[in-house]
Protein backbone atom coordinates (compact mmCIF):
# COMPACT_ATOMS: atom_id res chain seq x y z
CA UNK A 1 0.00 0.00 0.00
CA UNK A 2 2.79 2.37 0.84
CA UNK A 3 4.40 1.78 -2.55
CA UNK A 4 1.22 2.83 -4.32
CA UNK A 5 1.10 6.02 -2.26
CA UNK A 6 4.71 6.75 -3.06
CA UNK A 7 4.10 6.23 -6.78
CA UNK A 8 0.99 8.45 -6.69
CA UNK A 9 2.93 11.18 -4.87
CA UNK A 10 5.59 11.17 -7.59
CA UNK A 11 3.00 11.59 -10.41
CA UNK A 12 1.82 15.16 -10.76
CA UNK A 13 -1.83 15.82 -9.82
CA UNK A 14 -2.47 17.47 -13.18
CA UNK A 15 -1.43 14.33 -15.05
CA UNK A 16 -3.74 12.13 -12.97
CA UNK A 17 -6.56 14.60 -13.54
CA UNK A 18 -5.81 14.70 -17.28
CA UNK A 19 -5.88 10.90 -17.60
CA UNK A 20 -9.08 10.73 -15.57
CA UNK A 21 -10.77 13.23 -17.89
CA UNK A 22 -9.52 11.33 -20.98
CA UNK A 23 -10.76 8.04 -19.48
CA UNK A 24 -14.19 9.57 -18.80
CA UNK A 25 -14.34 11.07 -22.30
CA UNK A 26 -13.53 7.70 -23.87
CA UNK A 27 -16.21 6.09 -21.67
CA UNK A 28 -18.76 8.71 -22.76
CA UNK A 29 -17.76 8.14 -26.41
CA UNK A 30 -18.32 4.39 -26.09
CA UNK A 31 -21.64 5.00 -24.35
CA UNK A 32 -22.71 7.38 -27.14
CA UNK A 33 -21.76 4.83 -29.81
CA UNK A 34 -23.67 2.12 -27.91
CA UNK A 35 -26.71 4.41 -27.78
CA UNK A 36 -26.57 5.00 -31.56
CA UNK A 37 -26.29 1.25 -32.22
CA UNK A 38 -29.21 0.56 -29.86
CA UNK A 39 -31.40 3.12 -31.65
CA UNK A 40 -30.57 1.59 -35.05
CA UNK A 41 -31.35 -1.93 -33.79
CA UNK A 42 -34.59 -0.68 -32.28
CA UNK A 43 -35.62 0.89 -35.62
CA UNK A 44 -34.81 -2.32 -37.48
CA UNK A 45 -36.77 -4.45 -35.05
CA UNK A 46 -39.73 -2.07 -35.32
CA UNK A 47 -39.60 -2.46 -39.11
CA UNK A 48 -39.58 -6.24 -38.69
CA UNK A 49 -42.48 -6.12 -36.27
CA UNK A 50 -44.44 -3.53 -38.27
CA UNK A 51 -46.48 -6.26 -40.04
CA UNK A 52 -48.19 -7.02 -36.73
CA UNK A 53 -46.52 -10.37 -36.26
CA UNK A 54 -45.74 -9.64 -32.63
CA UNK A 55 -44.70 -7.15 -30.01
CA UNK A 56 -41.12 -8.27 -29.70
CA UNK A 57 -38.54 -10.07 -31.78
CA UNK A 58 -39.06 -13.42 -30.01
CA UNK A 59 -42.75 -13.39 -30.81
CA UNK A 60 -41.98 -12.44 -34.41
CA UNK A 61 -39.57 -15.36 -34.74
CA UNK A 62 -42.14 -17.77 -33.28
CA UNK A 63 -44.80 -16.48 -35.70
CA UNK A 64 -42.37 -16.75 -38.60
CA UNK A 65 -41.56 -20.34 -37.60
CA UNK A 66 -45.29 -21.16 -37.48
CA UNK A 67 -45.77 -19.71 -40.96
CA UNK A 68 -42.82 -21.74 -42.26
CA UNK A 69 -44.26 -24.89 -40.69
CA UNK A 70 -47.65 -24.23 -42.29
CA UNK A 71 -45.99 -23.70 -45.68
CA UNK A 72 -44.05 -26.96 -45.32
CA UNK A 73 -47.26 -28.81 -44.38
CA UNK A 74 -49.00 -27.39 -47.45
CA UNK A 75 -46.01 -28.35 -49.60
CA UNK A 76 -46.03 -31.91 -48.25
CA UNK A 77 -49.79 -32.23 -48.90
CA UNK A 78 -49.33 -30.93 -52.44
CA UNK A 79 -46.49 -33.37 -53.02
CA UNK A 80 -48.66 -36.27 -51.82
CA UNK A 81 -51.48 -35.15 -54.11
CA UNK A 82 -49.05 -34.92 -57.03
CA UNK A 83 -47.77 -38.46 -56.40
CA UNK A 84 -51.34 -39.75 -56.22
CA UNK A 85 -52.27 -37.96 -59.45
CA UNK A 86 -49.17 -39.30 -61.19
CA UNK A 87 -50.05 -42.84 -60.11
CA UNK A 88 -53.65 -42.41 -61.23
CA UNK A 89 -52.69 -40.85 -64.56
CA UNK A 90 -50.76 -43.96 -65.59
CA UNK A 91 -54.06 -45.77 -66.10
CA UNK A 92 -55.71 -42.87 -67.95
CA UNK A 93 -56.09 -42.82 -71.70
CA UNK A 94 -53.07 -41.06 -73.13
CA UNK A 95 -52.51 -42.50 -76.56
CA UNK A 96 -55.20 -42.27 -79.22
CA UNK A 97 -54.77 -43.00 -82.88
CA UNK A 98 -57.21 -43.63 -85.71
CA UNK A 99 -56.93 -44.38 -89.37
CA UNK A 100 -59.47 -44.67 -92.16
CA UNK A 101 -59.15 -47.23 -94.89
CA UNK A 102 -60.98 -48.89 -97.73
CA UNK A 103 -61.69 -52.46 -96.57
CA UNK A 104 -62.78 -54.05 -99.86
CA UNK A 105 -61.60 -51.73 -102.61
CA UNK A 106 -64.11 -50.25 -105.00
CA UNK A 107 -65.98 -47.04 -104.37
CA UNK A 108 -66.80 -47.17 -100.66
CA UNK A 109 -64.56 -44.12 -99.99
CA UNK A 110 -62.45 -45.19 -97.00
CA UNK A 111 -65.43 -45.58 -94.67
CA UNK A 112 -63.79 -48.34 -92.61
CA UNK A 113 -61.68 -47.34 -89.63
CA UNK A 114 -59.41 -48.64 -86.90
CA UNK A 115 -58.89 -46.71 -83.65
CA UNK A 116 -56.51 -47.47 -80.81
CA UNK A 117 -57.07 -46.18 -77.26
CA UNK A 118 -54.12 -46.88 -74.93
CA UNK A 119 -52.81 -45.87 -71.51
CA UNK A 120 -49.25 -45.20 -70.37
CA UNK A 121 -48.26 -48.88 -70.53
CA UNK A 122 -49.77 -49.36 -74.02
CA UNK A 123 -52.78 -51.20 -72.61
CA UNK A 124 -56.33 -50.51 -73.76
CA UNK A 125 -58.22 -51.57 -76.88
CA UNK A 126 -58.45 -51.33 -80.62
CA UNK A 127 -61.83 -50.91 -82.27
CA UNK A 128 -62.16 -51.75 -85.94
CA UNK A 129 -65.23 -50.83 -88.00
CA UNK A 130 -65.40 -52.58 -91.35
CA UNK A 131 -67.86 -50.98 -93.78
CA UNK A 132 -69.39 -52.64 -96.81
CA UNK A 133 -72.52 -51.80 -98.77
CA UNK A 134 -74.49 -54.63 -97.23
CA UNK A 135 -73.39 -54.29 -93.60
CA UNK A 136 -71.03 -52.72 -91.11
CA UNK A 137 -69.13 -54.93 -88.65
CA UNK A 138 -67.31 -53.69 -85.55
CA UNK A 139 -64.54 -55.54 -83.73
CA UNK A 140 -63.09 -54.69 -80.33
CA UNK A 141 -59.76 -56.25 -79.35
CA UNK A 142 -58.10 -55.75 -75.95
CA UNK A 143 -54.47 -54.64 -75.92
CA UNK A 144 -52.13 -55.43 -73.02
CA UNK A 145 -48.67 -53.84 -73.08
CA UNK A 146 -48.85 -53.33 -76.84
CA UNK A 147 -49.91 -56.93 -77.62
CA UNK A 148 -53.25 -58.60 -78.17
CA UNK A 149 -54.41 -62.18 -77.68
CA UNK A 150 -56.24 -61.78 -80.97
CA UNK A 151 -54.53 -61.41 -84.31
CA UNK A 152 -54.36 -57.77 -85.32
CA UNK A 153 -54.91 -56.58 -88.86
CA UNK A 154 -52.47 -54.24 -90.59
CA UNK A 155 -54.89 -51.36 -90.04
CA UNK A 156 -55.17 -52.10 -86.31
CA UNK A 157 -51.37 -52.27 -86.01
CA UNK A 158 -51.18 -48.96 -87.86
CA UNK A 159 -53.75 -47.41 -85.48
CA UNK A 160 -51.63 -48.52 -82.49
CA UNK A 161 -48.51 -47.11 -84.13
CA UNK A 162 -50.34 -43.83 -84.86
CA UNK A 163 -51.49 -43.60 -81.24
CA UNK A 164 -47.92 -43.93 -80.01
CA UNK A 165 -46.63 -41.38 -82.54
CA UNK A 166 -49.38 -38.88 -81.63
CA UNK A 167 -48.51 -39.26 -77.96
CA UNK A 168 -44.78 -38.71 -78.53
CA UNK A 169 -45.51 -35.70 -80.73
CA UNK A 170 -47.72 -34.13 -78.04
CA UNK A 171 -45.13 -34.80 -75.30
CA UNK A 172 -42.32 -33.04 -77.18
CA UNK A 173 -44.34 -29.84 -77.79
Amino acid sequence: METIQKVLQTIPQELILFYSVVFCAVGFLFAFIALIVAVKVSRRSKRILRDGSGRDITEAIVNYYKKCTEIMDDYNKAEERLKKLEAESKSCVKKVGAIRYNAFGGNNSNLSFAAAVLDDSDSGFVINGVYSRQQTTTYLKPINKGKSLFELSEEEEEAIKTAKINYERNITR
